[in-house]
């Protein structure tokens, strides 16, 4: 019997590991998580592992490698932006997954993918890491007739603490969840690994000035970028509004917003009936590949998003080298040193206003905050987050077999 534990606790070393990552969000979605996931599981495959991804089917989407994605049927829950609900139970699914062999599974969202996540670890006694991307609460919003009711972000702040806690482990991308878990009483280990991204794509733009004469922008005209989905939790009509008190007193800048949203047609209509309307741009979705070179284009990078649990898009922007402005959002610390590469603030238009002109006016603290934003951004590497997150399925991993082992010796 004693022989049997420790051939258990003593396993042959970890080589190439089986994952499976488990989303309702991912592409051709573009959000935070979407991209988050991608860029993890491309790092994962560099790194010599085997990735799986589940996620809802979306009709017409096809998959660059659909050998490493596995799309599981779904509802139309949403027309703008497009949201696809999977079926769980499906035959073709559950055969599916048990005929794979994994050594951990990884969930990126709390509902049916995420629930299916976790069935499958409780089925197949594998280690489940649970990643929390967003406080559910507040997105109740987007429930459709109630989703706006106290009742309704009271249950959703149970459901958060309940499926976080189906979790083995559980990864924050930022302090800021790490916090707000301990409040909720999660009670799993918590382990922060902020989001990493390829700072190598940022590092220059490929065609210096492109969205300048795409705008009709001369080259010194002072852009204020913001990068994200046009939905109502970005508060980015907050953004039209500071624009339009400091537009004349800047009389050369322009708001450009790259990316699409439930939001935008309310925000095109807010902007139009403002002074500044001629330079309040909207740009649409933008191509992944083409972000360095908006972002090169730009001169500073807007945030006023309180509900960020790190921000893709701020973090690419600092890679770039792009000063910051943001409301102040605890999910930013590290990637925003107050005073070195940007300034934080109350959600105020005049104190918003006062740090975007202080920018504005001095060209010298503009670069000067650039060169800082791209020494700060050397700890957001992909190649980090990788690192961490087998270091963290590993561990799991280990304590699978240990209480496996456990469990063997006193079912004896």
């Amino acid at each position: 019997m004693a022989e049997r534990a420790t051939e258990i606790e003593n396993p042959p070393a970890i080589g190439s590991l089986r994952i499976g990552l488990f989303t309702d969000t991912y592409a051709p979605q573009v959000n935070g998580v979407s991209i988050s996931l991608q860029l993890i599981s491309e790092g994962l495959r560099a790194a010599g592992h085997q990735v799986t991804i589940f996620a809802p089917k979306f009709p017409g989407y096809r998959d660059d490698e659909p050998s490493g994605v596995y799309r599981i049927p779904s509802l139309k829950y949403m027309n703008k932006p497009p949201l696809y609900v999977a079926v769980l139970g499906t035959p073709r699914t559950t055969w599916s997954l048990t005929r794979k062999q994994f050594d951990v599974l990884h969930a990126h969202s709390p509902v049916s993918v995420g629930l299916l996540a976790y069935l499958t670890a409780s089925t197949k006694n594998l280690p489940l890491i649970y990643t929390y991307h967003c406080s559910i609460t507040d997105y109740t919003h987007y429930l459709k007739v109630i989703g706006g009711t106290s009742v309704i972000r009271r249950a959703a702040r149970w459901f958060s603490t309940a499926t976080t806690n189906l979790g083995d482990q559980v990864v924050v991308p930022s302090p800021k969840f790490r916090r707000l878990l301990l409040e909720q009483n999660v009670r799993k280990p918590i382990h922060t690994i902020p989001n990493g991204i390829d700072l190598s794509n940022f590092k220059k733009a490929k065609s210096p000035g492109r969205f300048r004469a795409r705008l009709g922008l001369k080259s010194d005209a002072p852009i204020l970028l913001s990068v994200g989905r046009v939905d109502p939790e970005k508060r980015l009509d907050f953004l039209i509004e500071a624009f339009a008190r400091l537009a004349d007193q800047f009389s050369e800048a322009h708001l450009v917003f790259a990316g699409d949203g439930s939001a935008r047609k309310d925000l095109e209509e807010t902007a139009a009936s403002t002074k500044a309307n001629q330079r309040i741009h909207f740009l649409g979705m933008v191509n992944r590949a083409d972000l360095p070179d908006l972002m090169h284009d730009a001169t500073l990078f807007l945030s006023a998003s309180t509900t960020e649990t790190q921000g893709i898009a701020l973090l690419e922007a600092v890679a770039a080298g792009l000063p910051v402005v943001a409301v102040e959002d605890e999910a930013f610390e590290g990637m925003i040193v107050e005073n070195e590469n940007g300034h934080m603030t109350p959600l105020d238009i005049d104190a918003f206003n006062k740090q975007v002109g202080s920018m504005l006016m001095d060209p010298g603290k503009i670069e000067r905050f650039g060169n800082r934003s791209t020494e700060l951004s050397q700890r957001f590497s992909i190649e980090g987050q990788v690192q961490a997150l087998e270091d963290l399925y590993i561990e799991a991993i280990l304590q699978n077999w240990r209480g496996k082992a456990v469990s063997r010796i006193f079912s004896r």
